[in-house]
């Protein structure tokens, strides 16, 4: 690892900065943060082609740095993510792509920084564009990281106790039953002869239960719900899974039925969705009233076309905030897909949607966070500073 410092530091010096092209974008979730308490996230990313110049850069070295605590962590085209020895508590994912149009990208997550990791944070990347010359991208960021205040620890406080409470809550009765997923899906699963080809052929007393179909995807089902026949994609019930995930992972899916928390994938759903019509429904929660938005079709296109979103026509008393995402492809912090200029909707609201430039919804977004358009908003419901507290997608076989 000292190695590779040695080798950057000795790179940054004689390569020359020949291009001031804004190609790298580096950011960090929040300006200000709280000691201790709130992560410090930093997404740096490099697109390898520019259409402005028809140049391909392909990348050798990505690396972040503080201006005093020096590289906190590394990534070349031959060695995988590396963190410095001293970053215990950071962690750092990120990947180069050079043969195909996908940004090279390095993240990484200091999960409990300090207030001696405020300052000046510095992405480089060293490339060669296709004649061979060197460059060097350059883009910096600035946090605070203050010392928390007593309030700032009696909502920490606060948000453990509610956590904890709703953990005893889940645990009393049935062991068998948490987060809505019960025994009732072993039940099923086994005295079925039959297999479900989608889960309007499910019948159970349990409002969800878990199936696997005939095309063997396990899927939750909704069996109540307007009639049922549900097949839930996307499930936030307390925020314990982290939906700030990269492009692969949402392709995928990810997440838990145990605990309830869970997005089906992406490629799983345009799977469902293109052999058969299908109509979205979308149950939230807020300040203790239920809302829903309810979509007479939903498509999902393949991931060639970024699993461009379209849907049908508007019902319900959420509003309707999935308009502004419509006919849009999916965007994750590691591809930006997005009709932004200059940024990574992404990136800057801490999520993976729909995003148009950027989003009136954002239900992939921080868990409880109320920053402008971070949190999990549906802004005809929660506005962009609030965040739902229940979010559920669920489509269903049109007749």
């Amino acid at each position: 690892m000292g190695a590779l410092i040695l080798h950057v530091i000795l790179c940054a010096s004689i390569v020359p900065v020949i291009s001031s092209r804004p190609k790298l974008k580096f950011s960090g979730n929040a300006e200000i943060l709280k000691e201790l308490i709130e992560p410090l996230i930093l997404s740096c990313s490099l697109k390898s082609f520019n259409n402005e110049t028809n140049e391909h850069f392909k990348v050798h070295i990505m690396f972040i740095q503080h201006e005093t605590n020096g590289v906190i962590s590394t990534l070349s085209k031959d060695q995988a993510v590396a963190v410095s020895a001293d970053q215990s508590s950071t962690h750092a994912h990120g990947k180069i792509y050079n043969k195909d149009l996908q940004d090279s990208y390095l993240q990484v997550i200091l999960k409990n920084p300090k207030i001696s990791e405020s300052g000046k944070y510095f992405c480089l990347a060293y490339a060669k564009n296709s004649t061979g010359q060197d460059s060097v991208f350059q883009s910096t960021v600035t946090i605070k990281v203050l010392k928390p205040k007593a309030d700032d620890l009696v909502q920490v406080l606060g948000q453990l106790l509610k956590r904890v409470d709703t953990l005893e809550q889940l645990l009393k009765g049935n062991e068998t039953n948490f987060g809505g997923v019960t025994a009732d899906d072993i039940l099923i699963s086994t005295t079925h002869k039959t297999p479900f080809t989608s889960c309007r052929d499910v019948n159970s007393s349990d409002e969800r239960v878990v199936v696997t179909l005939a095309s063997e995807q396990k899927v939750m089902c909704d069996t109540k719900t307007d009639g049922g026949g549900w097949i839930i994609i996307q499930r936030r019930i307390m925020g314990y899974v982290d939906f700030y995930r990269g492009w692969k992972e949402y392709r995928d899916g990810f997440g838990d039925y145990n605990i309830g928390e869970f997005y089906l994938g992406n490629e799983n759903i345009h799977q469902l969705t293109s052999k058969k019509p299908h109509e979205l429904r979308i149950d939230l929660e807020f300040d203790n009233e239920n809302y829903f938005a309810q979509y007479s079709s939903f498509l999902l296109l393949g991931e060639e076309e970024f699993y461009k979103l379209q849907i049908g026509d508007y019902s319900g008393n959420a509003g309707d905030s999935l308009a502004y995402q419509k006919n849009m492809s999916f965007s994750t912090y590691d591809r930006d897909n997005d009709n932004a200029s200059g940024e990574n909707c992404a990136v800057s609201y801490s999520g993976a949607w729909w995003y148009n430039a950027c989003h009136m919804s954002n239900l992939n977004g921080d868990w409880g966070n109320d920053a402008y358009g971070k949190g999990v908003n549906w802004d005809g419901v929660t506005g962009l500073h609030d965040s739902v507290v229940f979010s559920e997608m669920k489509l269903r076989e049109l007749d």
